[in-house]
């Protein structure tokens, strides 16, 4: 009787340990949701790729095209000098910098330092 009794108290036990540990992961997961933990790049300062286009001032340099639009070396977007960095799909989740542009239809240029 004794040994079903300690077995029987060690399964409850059991039980409530996986039973607290599902609750506690529950509000772990939700912590770092909140905090973003994970997702370094929604850190402050940076927007969505998916921001409108910015339209240069100035081009200059062609070096290329993509999807049938010139790409310049070097562009002049808001009174910065900026250098093509990369091309970045409309459709794509990537974040952008705060020295980074988009341009259409889907070039990055960088602020020159």
């Amino acid at each position: 009787m004794d040994l079903l009794l300690i077995e029987l108290l060690l399964w409850g036990g059991l039980v409530f340990f996986f039973w607290a540990l599902k609750d506690g992961l529950g509000h772990i997961e939700t912590d770092i949701e909140s905090l973003s933990v994970l997702d370094k790049s929604r850190s402050a300062g940076k927007r969505p790729a998916g921001a409108p286009f910015i339209r240069p001032e100035r081009v200059f340099e062609p070096i290329g095209s993509y999807q049938d639009t010139q790409i310049h070396r070097y562009a002049v977007i808001n009174g910065r000098t900026c250098q093509f960095d990369r091309v970045c799909p409309a459709q794509s989740k990537m974040m952008l910098a705060e020295d980074e542009y988009y341009v259409a239809p889907g070039l990055v240029y960088r602020e020159c330092r």
